[in-house]
């Protein structure tokens, strides 16, 4: 069409189709066009058709503001346009959507009943969002009047109960026919925001990461902006963590991964000094390592031992103990705040049973691998003591001191005297007692203390206990009130028939001591055993 809005050329050029569009060319914003120079794009109704239509000016030069003529491109919205348009939404009912002209349909997706339901209901549908019954459904509807017309325009439905549809979107969609326009500006969106959204997703899988305790990844980027300065700065973070880690790794081999953790978490920590501390103490040791490491070659030797050292060690931190050293074949761990919650005498026992059983589980490979059969004796103490940082200003060592420790050390080798493997003090005992079956051995007083203190071996937990142990433990202890009163000849008949019955080593050696006692009776005797040795 020209600037006179003279009509030059219809394609195609089918004769019904141009009758038509010269009888609703007034429909069309030529003249608009014609004098603007701007394109204008849009729904039309006329003759009982809706026609999507895009009217393009035709210019000398670009940079006017009128055209020579313009030129119309127009589709008829018919069943197909629909099918187009929705694509696979169609197919699975997601959105009915109807077009009308004269309150008749022009175009749908919806079946003939639906079609004629909607049509019923349009007058009572309101303009723009809406809602209606249909057979008990909820419907949420958005309708609309094309060229401010009052009975052309469109109908979209959904069914409430199964989803909700973004009309809005689908509406733009039919508005907007310039598709490549929309294409561009959402492909330019889409990698804008990946240019970002995915290093942020490298940032948040990375502080998961850290989160886990694994910092073995680094984000790589390659933008100067504030996303790439973000992750600039988080990789030399995963560098710090990296050496920190590194350092807690490597000095876990020498000092306890928990202290560790404790001092790089608290830096002014190092320095001599401590803290008094009410913790339990455990101290374990190889019977008779002296001699048969006499007969040993040192390579056999060192490995024997380091597999009994890692067993030992592994049994003490799954209780949440604090391996503080090794002494030879020795073992020095201990319990309690900051590193222990809870009952620490406790756990200290259960570690010392759980160390007996993987001990008792190792023996048989050992002998044959013609290597000898390691027993372990542990004695337990618990009380206040000094903790932290012992040593000079050039080489500490973070560890625990006091006479509970001196007096744990002990209890470990007065094993020997009674043919025990675990002795507690009083201390321990009265916070283990409930939990675990105890029998008291004896009083003693050791070298160096005043006073005399009870000793008690760890026969089992109480939900392991076996019945032959309790009887062990009631019978044991009724002769050992004998010998206490003095009453050494029924005291040594009742350990000798102890032992004849089941074979008890500390019923055996208490008669022998009460044979002593009745060739030689004590002077001023209170049921005390006296200590000679440390």
């Amino acid at each position: 069409m020209d600037d006179t809005l003279q009509v030059r050329g219809i394609y195609p050029t089918d004769d019904k189709f141009k009758s038509w569009v010269v009888a609703n060319l007034d429909r069309f914003p030529i003249k608009e066009i014609l004098d603007t120079g701007v394109d204008k794009r849009g729904i039309i109704s006329g003759g009982g058709k809706l026609i999507s239509s895009v009217a393009l000016p035709l210019k000398e030069s670009l940079s006017d503001d009128y055209a020579l003529g313009a030129m119309v491109i127009i589709k008829f919205i018919d069943d197909q346009w629909v099918e187009e348009l929705m694509g696979e939404q169609i197919e699975q009912n997601f959105l009915q959507v109807l077009f009308f002209s004269d309150f008749k349909i022009v175009a749908d997706n919806v079946s003939d009943d639906m079609g004629q339901n909607l049509i019923e209901k349009l007058k009572e549908i309101p303009i723009g969002p809406g809602m209606f019954v249909s057979e008990g459904d909820r419907h949420i509807t958005q309708k609309g009047y094309y060229d401010n017309s009052d009975n052309a325009g469109y109908l979209y439905a959904t069914n409430l109960d199964s989803s909700l549809i973004p009309f809005k979107i689908i509406q733009n969609k039919i508005l907007m026919t310039g598709v490549a326009v929309l294409f561009i500006g959402i492909l330019f969106s889409i990698l804008f925001s990946k240019r970002i959204a995915m290093p942020l997703r490298a940032l948040l899988k990375g502080t998961k990461g850290v989160s886990e305790g694994n910092y073995d990844f680094e984000i790589k980027h390659t933008s100067s902006d504030e996303v790439g300065q973000l992750a600039t700065a988080f990789n030399h973070m995963l560098k710090g963590l990296r050496e920190k880690q590194y350092i807690q790794d490597t000095f876990g081999k020498y000092v306890h991964p928990t202290i560790v953790a404790d001092i790089l978490s608290n830096p002014e920590k190092i320095q001599p000094g401590g803290t008094r501390s009410y913790q339990t103490v455990l101290f374990c040791d190889v019977a008779n390592f002296t001699s048969f490491s006499e007969t040993m070659a040192p390579e056999a030797l060192i490995k024997l031992l380091n597999e009994y050292l890692g067993a030992m060690t592994e049994e003490i931190s799954n209780s949440q103990g604090v391996l503080d050293k090794y002494i030879g074949d020795a073992i020095m761990a201990f319990w309690g705040p900051p590193f222990t919650p809870g009952n620490h005498s406790l756990l200290a026992c259960q570690a010392a049973l759980s160390m007996q059983t993987i001990l008792e589980t190792l023996r048989p490979k050992w002998l044959s691998q013609g290597l000898p059969e390691i027993k372990m004796r542990v004695g337990i103490a618990t009380g206040h003591m000094i903790v932290g940082n012992i040593g000079s200003e050039k080489n500490l060592e973070y560890t625990c001191i006091g006479d509970t420790v001196n007096y744990s050390s002990r209890l470990e080798g007065i094993n020997k005297m009674y043919g025990t493997d675990i002795i507690i003090d009083i201390f321990t005992k009265k916070n283990v007692e409930h939990d675990l079956l105890l029998r008291e051995l004896d009083t003693i007083q050791v070298k160096g203390r005043a006073q005399g203190s009870q000793i008690f071996e760890v026969l089992a937990e109480m939900k392991n206990v076996p019945q032959e142990q309790v009887r062990l433990k009631s019978d044991y202890e009724a002769a050992l009130a004998l010998y206490r009163d003095g009453e050494f000849v029924e005291a040594k008949e009742a350990f000798i028939a102890l032992f004849k019955a089941c074979g008890d080593i500390p019923s055996k050696i208490m008669s022998e001591r009460c044979q002593e006692y009745i060739d030689f009776p004590p002077e001023g005797w209170v049921g005390i055993t006296i200590m000679k040795e440390k």
